[in-house]
């Protein structure tokens, strides 16, 4: 009888959910029905009706036995059952296969698979006494009926949209939707899983965690690997709030861009949330798996939708500031986290897998001049002309600048024959020269330079960045990670970190040094550099928190740490 997980049950009535017809009196209620629907209900099964009377009467008798309001979506008319079940179902925007249809009428069963293709029936006198005791009746406990609400504002919505002349964009754009992130997924994480492994029409990668393998997996590249981005999606409209309704996770370094989970619930389906979230994240690579109910590219453009100003868990308060990111790997992971309204000079992938690297004394020094007429910059994969040029547009008009230029320390200096200074990692520049030996030779020169070299280039840098950038805008420049190591490399990093830190006091009134050590804990650190989603959290978090300080009129000398951030 049950094939699938019954997330809906819809009810005839006359001799099944009660002994004979109400219109011609003498009904007897069945013992256990009503009881049978409020289970139901607080397990988080939706109930509805779908019978042949009339329907003011049937409400009277439903309200008299104290189960009215359990119910959604009632169709009760004189009208065929085939396609009333049909938009029932629709309007719940559920697939037949988890629907439950129970009717003591072979014909009206027989009508509504024809209807319906895929959903379970059943007739009372076999299906009723073990009911509840099925495994695919055993739902997920809501005693607040929190599920049986979100359907009733969603009836309300259908009935609003059905009685309108609108079409369904002009419907929606009245709906006054909004989207808020919510970055801090740690504790939804068995409302996440069970996104993942109920929900089928609207799951785009299919990637379930059904052993306890798949869950550890899953969490591991939630918490301890590098690159992996997180959010869980909230959504409201005017006639309510629809709770956690999906999640996304991807995976975002220089060389990959792809979504590994992006699934979202059913009950907000035609209102163009997946779509407009997928554009939030830029149109990352995604590999969807059929069968889904639309794609992501329903609509030639949304613009009925809104995304809060206070990203739960993440984003600014300011939603309208304008931010520039300008670093390594480190700032790719914290882009992720912060406004939409951003512009990014962070590692990207160029040709044969190598990088563009932004973190660059070169880039931001260079006389633009004769950036723009090298040709030997244009052969190489590098930052270009054009990127120096929107890069000195951003400094003019950015509220909010973040700069990582730890990486500058590291790596070989070469100078162009045209006289354009650049900083390539050994590995990149001997993959670039392997192309053509000879001309690389009679055009790049490699430059020796020691530590003291490298942070005068980088001072000179974020110099740069104060006197070119507006007065107004907040210059946050991030610091080194000290680790547990100790050696040249961790001198290099206090080295580095000093002189970050005495530029900032310097310059108070408009530039702030991060001490990431105070800041991400260990536990968050996944390699000597790098750190796992949540110390990325954290951090955006510490920083956005920090630029809203600044916004209210908080002090110019900000805390090194946020203890309780971390936590």
């Amino acid at each position: 009888m049950l094939e699938n997980k019954v997330k809906l049950v819809i009810w005839d009535l006359d001799d099944t959910f009660w002994t004979g017809t109400l219109t011609e009196g003498g009904i007897t209620p069945i013992p256990g029905n009503a009881e049978r629907v409020i289970e139901l209900s607080k397990r988080g099964i939706i109930n509805s009706i779908c019978s042949k009377n009339d329907p003011e009467a049937a409400k009277a008798k439903l309200t008299e036995l104290g189960v009215w309001d359990y119910f959604v979506f009632p169709a009760i008319s004189f009208s065929p059952k085939g396609k009333a079940v049909a938009d029932m179902i629709e309007g719940a925007a559920l697939r037949p296969e988890n629907v439950l249809f129970i009717d003591d009428n072979p014909s009206n069963l027989e009508e509504v698979r024809f209807f319906n293709p895929g959903i379970m029936t059943a007739h009372p006198e076999t299906s009723l006494g073990s009911l509840l005791d099925h495994p695919h009746c055993a739902g997920k406990p809501d005693p607040e009926l929190k599920r049986l609400n979100q359907y009733r504002f969603l009836q309300r919505k259908v009935e609003e949209r059905n009685a309108s002349a609108l079409s369904n964009e002009e419907f929606l754009r009245l709906s006054n939707i909004m989207v808020t992130i919510d970055y801090d997924i740690d504790p939804h994480l068995d409302r996440i899983v069970e996104l993942i492994n109920r929900t089928n029409q609207l799951n785009y990668t299919k990637k379930r965690l059904n052993t306890p393998a798949e869950l550890e997996r899953f969490r591991k590249l939630l918490n301890e690997r590098f690159g992996h981005h997180a959010g869980c999606i909230r959504a409201t409209d005017a006639y309510g709030d629809y709770g956690l309704i999906g999640f996304f996770l991807l995976r975002r370094t220089a060389l990959v861009n792809k979504l590994v989970h992006f699934v979202f619930s059913c009950r907000t389906m035609n209102m163009g949330i997946e779509q407009y979230v997928y554009e939030l994240l830029e149109q990352p690579e995604i590999d969807i798996v059929a069968p889904v109910s639309y794609g992501l590219r329903s609509h030639q453009k949304i613009n009925w939708i809104n995304t809060s100003a206070q990203q739960e868990g993440g984003e600014s308060k300011r939603a309208d500031r304008k931010l520039m990111l300008l670093g390594g790997c480190d700032l790719l992971q914290v882009a992720t986290y912060c406004s939409a309204n951003r512009l990014e000079f962070v590692n990207r992938a160029a040709e044969d897998e190598t990088k563009v690297r932004y973190e660059d004394p070169g880039f931001i020094l260079g006389d633009r001049a004769r950036i723009r007429d090298s040709e030997i910059i244009r052969r190489i994969p590098c930052w270009s002309y054009e990127d120096a040029v929107r890069f000195d547009d951003g400094l003019v008009s950015s509220d909010l600048i973040i700069l990582s230029m730890r990486p500058a320390m590291n790596g070989d200096y070469y100078r162009t024959k045209d006289g354009i200074d650049i900083r390539m990692i050994p590995k990149f520049a001997k993959a670039i020269r392997e192309k053509n030996p000879e001309w690389f030779d009679q055009n790049i020169f490699e430059t020796a330079i020691d530590d003291d070299e490298r942070l005068d280039r980088i001072l000179a840098s974020i110099d740069a960045v104060r006197s070119r950038s507006s007065e107004t805008c907040s210059v946050f420049v991030l610091g080194c990670h000290m680790g547990e190591k100790t050696g040249p490399r961790s001198r290099r990093r206090a080295a580095f970190n000093a002189m970050c830190r005495n530029y900032c006091e310097k310059h108070s009134a408009r530039f702030h040094f991060i001490d990431t050590s105070g800041v991400i804990p260990m536990e968050h650190m996944v390699s000597g550099t790098h750190f796992s989603r949540a110390g990325y959290f954290v951090l955006a978090r510490h920083i956005l928190g920090l630029a809203d300080q600044l916004d209210k009129g908080g002090k110019s000398v900000l805390p090194i740490s946020a203890p309780g951030l971390a936590a």
